[in-house]
């Protein structure tokens, strides 16, 4: 499922960021907005934590270079 920055609140926008910035901001996610995030596909799960994933990645890209 293709999801553009569009598709996402403002709330869910935010815990893409917290997210790729890392913990210790990742850790402040909400558990309900990690499970949004796992399951568009913006993040994926590790055996400690769940991380940003490729098409997170590029999503924080696209919007950050201001191509969109």
């Amino acid at each position: 499922m293709a999801v553009d920055r569009s598709d996402l609140s403002e709330e869910e926008w935010e815990a893409l960021q917290r997210l790729n910035r890392g913990a210790p901001e990742a850790d402040l996610i909400p558990p309900l907005m990690r499970h949004l995030l796992l399951e568009l596909g913006l993040a994926v799960e590790r055996p400690s934590r769940i991380v940003i994933s490729d098409r997170g990645k590029k999503l924080i890209r696209l919007y950050r270079d201001g191509r969109r």
